[in-house]
């Protein structure tokens, strides 16, 4: 069994969300911060000392590598408190967190996550070494890090599903002729449009052609299906279209590329 708490010296708390999650998920910062300091009133009986936020982050990227999550890895400290709500709050990847928490096991500090552990860290201060064979088997420790692990390879998956489920959305809306993102591609103009969601309206980006561009990307489309490579078919067009006097062969490549975004619909 692991001894209470004794020395308390910060209390952090770290929350994460990308723009995606927050979209479909409705895990916001501000709900995090909630349940965070609810839990550490209820525990510590004080408030929280300070929120590290890493806001529209994916939890893919290294703990290391992130803004806020870095900043926290250098301040902590021996008899810190760090709160999280959920494990993939840190990071989505099993890689990643095994490199982590060794370095919070060695800076002596305890690590909660309120939504999923409650009141039991997943992270302990490592102990001394000991000769002892009380201090090779602690089964609590063991059992919280078997735990990690698998919640760690679930956040993994779940994120697959996301981003899976945000591609497939991206495809609905780029079928149906709306911008995905980026520049308008060649042939198009982005115009904004509302669009009704049940009772809701919100604006999303539309793609107009652009009629002169268009005849262009007709032209590359006859020349291509006559065996033409794109060095010469941006030759032809540089010779046959007095507007286009320097259109780059890297630029026929990327219209041709297109499997979505840009691409007319089928009549």
């Amino acid at each position: 069994m692991n001894s209470p708490i004794k020395q308390i010296n910060n209390i952090y708390g770290y929350v994460r969300v990308s723009t995606e999650e927050q979209a479909i998920n409705g895990v916001s910062l501000d709900t995090q911060k909630d349940l965070i300091s609810k839990f550490v009133m209820d525990k510590f009986n004080r408030e929280v000392d300070k929120f590290f936020v890493d806001a529209g982050v994916s939890g893919t990227i290294p703990i290391t590598e992130r803004p806020a999550s870095r900043e926290l890895t250098d301040t902590m400290d021996e008899f810190d408190i760090i709160v999280s709500t959920r494990l993939d709050r840190l990071s989505r990847t099993t890689t990643d967190l095994l490199k982590t928490i060794p370095i919070y096991e060695e800076t002596g500090v305890y690590f909660y996550l309120c939504e999923q552990f409650g009141e039991m860290p997943i992270v302990y201060p490592r102990k001394k070494k000991s000769k002892s064979l009380h201090s090779k088997f602690d089964m609590n420790e063991m059992a919280n890090k078997i735990m990690v692990m698998v919640l760690s390879a679930v956040a993994e998956i779940e994120h697959g599903s996301t981003v899976d489920r945000l591609k497939e959305g991206k495809l609905v809306w780029a079928a149906k002729g709306y911008s995905i993102g980026g520049r308008a591609p060649f042939g198009y103009r982005k115009q904004e449009e509302k669009v009704k969601y049940g009772n809701r309206v919100k604006r999303r980006i539309k793609l107009v052609e652009i009629p002169r561009e268009q005849e262009v990307i007709d032209f590359i489309k006859k020349l291509k299906k006559r065996g033409l490579g794109s060095r010469r078919i941006s030759r032809q067009i540089e010779e046959n279209f007095e507007d286009f006097p320097n259109f780059p062969y890297y630029i026929v490549e990327k219209i041709l590329r297109r499997k979505v975004q840009g691409l007319k619909k089928a009549n």
